[in-house]
C-alpha cells in the first residue's frame, strides 16, 4: 500500500507518516525508492495509534517498539519490561486521576462558597450633595438653580439646573447631563467593556507596569480631602480599577461624553465602593459645569491621546481652568516611535484626529507651555503587536507604540 493511501485508510498525514518513518516508528520496505506498507508495517502503525490513544509519548512507543523487533517478545523479560512500561503508565493516570479529583474537590468548595455568598444588593447613588459647591454655570460663573428635585439625605436623582442666563441641565438616574451631546460617529459608548478585551499579553503586562507608577506616584500625594477628576473613561478607566486605593474622605468627577458609559461604571461602582461620592457627568466638550480650579488631581490612562482624536487642543490646556494652582497630574501617554503607517492608519480612521498625537516631543512641549512642571515619568518599553483590539485599531503591526507614566503639576 502506497503512503497516500495509508494517510487515506488510517486517517493520518503524510508529514505525520514521514515523520515517524524518519523518528524510526515506522520502518517500511522502499522498492524503486518509494516506500510500500506492508502488512507488519500497517500493524506497527495500527500499534503505534492505539499506544498515542493511550497517551504515551513517542519516545516510550520506540521503546515498547524496540522490544518487539528485537525479541518478538518472545523472550519472557521483554514481556516483563512491557508490562512494567503499561503498569508505569496505569499508575502514572491513577495519580493524575487522583490529583484532578483534589482539584475538583477545591473547585467544588469555591462554587459553594460563591452560592452561599449571594451577591450584595447595590447601594443607588447619584449627585452627592456633597459636590454642589462645586457646580457653577459653564456660561456666566453663575450659580444653578434646582428644580423639579428628588433627593434623599445624601444625594440628588432626578432634577433640572437652570442658571438666569439661560444655560440649563438635567440630573438623570444619578448623572448630571449637559447639553454638550456627543455628535462624532467614529466612536461609540463601550458598555461591554470590549477595549478590554484582546489585549496581547505583552501589552498587558506595559499596562499593569504603567498603573504600578501612577500608584506608587498617588501614594506620595496627600489623596486625602481632595477633589480627584477623571476624563474620557469610555477608552480606559483607572479609577474603577483601583477603586481600592481612592480614600473615602475625598470627592470624585468622572466625565464622559456617553451617558451609557457613565451609567454602566455607576451601576459596577455602586456595588464596590458605594461610600465613595462620585460626581458623574455627561458631557462631550470639555466646557463643564464646575467652579474654577476646583480640582487637586487629574488622572488620566489615554485621555490625553483620547483627547486629540476630536480635537487639536491639548487635553491640559482645556482642563486648566479647573485645576487648583497646585493640582497635580498623574498619568500615562501613549506615544509611537517612527510609526508613519500607523499614523496615516489613524488620521484616516478619525478625521478630526490632530497629526501631533501619539507624539513624545508634542506632549512634553504642550506640558511646558501650558504651565505644568514634569516632576517624573518612566518609559515602560512598548509594543509591536496591541493584537485585535478595538482600541487600537490604527496600530499598524510592527511599529512601536510606547507607554510613558507621568507626574507633572500646575506651576503658574
Amino acid at each position: 500500500m502506497r503512503i497516500g493511501k495509508v494517510s487515506e485508510l488510517y486517517h493520518i498525514s503524510v508529514d505525520n507518516l514521514y515523520y515517524y518513518i524518519k523518528y524510526g516508528l515506522l520502518v517500511p520496505p522502499r522498492p524503486k525508492g518509494q516506500y510500500v506498507f506492508d502488512q507488519a508495517t500497517l500493524k506497527d502503525l495500527e500499534w503505534i495509534l492505539e499506544l498515542k490513544e493511550l497517551e504515551f509519548s513517542l519516545r516510550e512507543i520506540h521503546i515498547i517498539l524496540s522490544l518487539k523487533r528485537v525479541s518478538g517478545l518472545a523472550d519472557p523479560q521483554d514481556v516483563e519490561e512491557l508490562k512494567a512500561i503499561y503498569t508505569g503508565k496505569r499508575d502514572f493516570c491513577l495519580r493524575e486521576i487522583q490529583q484532578k479529583q483534589k482539584i475538583i474537590g477545591h473547585l467544588e468548595e469555591k462554587i459553594k462558597e460563591l452560592d452561599r455568598h449571594p451577591a450584595s444588593a447595590a447601594l443607588k447613588t447619584g449627585v452627592p450633595l456633597s459636590m454642589l459647591s462645586l457646580l457653577c454655570c459653564p456660561v456666566c460663573k453663575g450659580s444653578l438653580s434646582l428644580t423639579d428635585v428628588e433627593m434623599d439625605q445624601r444625594f440628588l436623582y432626578h432634577g433640572a439646573l437652570g442658571c438666569s442666563c439661560g444655560y440649563e441641565a438635567v440630573i438623570d438616574k444619578g448623572i448630571l447631563m449637559t447639553p454638550n451631546k456627543n455628535t462624532n460617529l467614529q466612536d461609540t459608548p463601550d458598555v461591554t467593556r470590549e477595549l478590554y478585551k484582546d489585549l496581547p499579553p505583552q501589552l498587558i503586562t506595559m499596562f499593569q507596569r504603567s498603573y504600578n507608577w501612577m500608584l506608587e506616584r498617588m501614594e506620595q500625594v496627600d489623596l486625602h480631602h481632595k477633589v480627584i477628576a477623571e476624563t474620557y473613561i469610555n477608552a480606559w478607566f483607572f479609577m474603577h480599577n483601583h477603586l481600592e486605593y481612592l480614600p473615602g474622605d475625598s470627592r470624585y468627577i468622572v466625565i464622559d461624553k456617553y451617558p451609557e458609559t457613565l451609567l454602566m461604571y455607576k451601576h459596577l461602582i455602586e456595588k464596590q465602593r458605594p461610600d465613595l461620592d462620585i460626581l458623574y457627568l455627561a458631557d462631550s466638550s470639555t466646557t463643564f459645569p464646575l467652579k474654577s480650579e476646583c480640582i487637586d488631581l487629574h488622572l488620566d490612562f489615554f485621555a490625553v491621546n483620547e483627547h486629540n482624536f476630536y480635537h487639536p487642543s491639548f487635553l491640559y490646556q482645556k482642563l486648566r481652568p479647573y485645576l487648583s494652582p497646585q493640582a497635580d497630574v498623574i498619568g500615562t501617554y501613549f506615544y509611537f516611535e517612527h510609526a508613519p503607517k500607523s499614523m496615516k492608519l489613524l488620521l484616516s480612521m478619525y478625521p478630526e484626529c490632530s497629526c501631533q498625537n501619539f507624539q513624545n516631543s508634542y506632549f512634553h512641549e504642550e506640558l511646558r507651555k501650558n504651565g505644568f512642571q514634569l516632576l517624573s515619568e518612566e518609559d515602560c518599553g512598548f509594543t509591536t503587536d496591541s493584537g485585535n483590539n478595538l482600541g487600537f485599531g490604527f496600530h499598524v503591526k510592527g511599529e512601536k507604540m510606547h507607554l510613558l507614566p507621568y507626574h507633572g503639576k500646575r506651576c503658574r
